[in-house]
């Protein structure tokens, strides 16, 4: 005979007990818009960024980042504005 715990459980998947309803709310919304009211696609989708940004913060304070790798991006793409290339690797200033 099975718990009425696990009843709802099995009927309802995931049950999460004291959320903030501040918490609630944003994935209430969230899900809404982005996700077809899928609340599991979109909790998932807050843990993929939260592991990207703590995995990002982390970089920062043990500076990490190659930061020649960045600046010369910058440069290659200020460089090569006014310039259109094709895929046969013809140039032709804009």
């Amino acid at each position: 005979m099975e718990s009425e715990i696990t009843k709802k459980v099995n009927k309802n998947g995931m049950i999460i007990s004291r959320m903030p309803k501040w918490a609630r709310d944003i994935i209430y919304d969230r899900s809404e818009m982005e996700h077809c009211g899928d609340y599991g696609a979109c909790i998932a989708q807050f843990i993929r960024e939260a592991m990207e940004f703590q995995c990002f913060k982390e970089k920062f304070f043990n500076n990490d980042f190659d930061m020649k790798l960045i600046v010369n991006d910058k440069q290659e793409k200020e460089d090569t504005e006014g310039v259109l290339k094709f895929a046969n690797g013809r140039e032709v200033n804009k």
